[in-house]
């Protein structure tokens, strides 16, 4: 599923010297990949706040079992698009994997994510707010890749515990 380009030699390098005498230049591991498209269903938010996100998350996580087909202890999205950078308004969405043909649980919405190519960050879910600000503020500037058309997602594997000390987890952002 996943392919690494042949970009990805010169985007780790560009990645290495950015990220030197920052504290993520050991933190944060980036590769580049190409993802077939995928359909997700959850519950979403219109914010402007991003504590809002973890309100939305404990809403959602008990609701994954009205979904169909879907494992409570599966893998987990959360999908952020449409930022306003005047007002910093945003749309959030936690959601699972669904193919679900059947009727969508109320209050949902399904989202199709295309595939394409990423940039895939792994780091430490305690510099959640480090790591945003390097990608969008510093790596996006310096990198060869332009921000994508696709949407913007967080991976969190069914074994992902936040309260965990070191537990990783992974942002997709859509590359050009």
């Amino acid at each position: 599923m996943f392919r690494i380009t042949a970009a990805l030699l010169t985007l780790l390098l560009m990645t290495q010297v950015s990220a030197e005498g920052t504290d993520l230049s050991n933190v944060i591991k980036v590769e580049i990949v190409t993802i077939e498209g995928f359909t997700v269903l959850g519950l979403e938010i219109h914010s402007s706040d991003s504590l809002q996100i973890m309100t939305l998350w404990e809403e959602f996580t008990p609701r994954i079992q009205e979904i169909p087909g879907v494992e409570m202890d599966g893998d987990a999205y959360g999908v952020f698009w449409g930022n306003d950078e005047m007002y910093d308004d945003f749309t959030y969405l936690s959601c699972v994997e669904s193919d679900t043909t059947g009727p969508i649980p109320e209050g949902m919405i399904t989202l199709n994510i295309p595939g394409g190519e990423y940039a895939v960050f792994t780091f430490p879910f305690e510099k959640v707010e480090e790591a945003y600000a390097y990608i969008y503020g510093e790596w996006l500037l310096v990198s060869a890749y332009e921000h994508g058309a696709g949407y913007d997602f967080e991976y969190y594997p069914a074994e992902f515990i936040p309260s965990e000390d070191g537990v990783l987890m992974q942002l997709f952002v859509s590359v050009e």
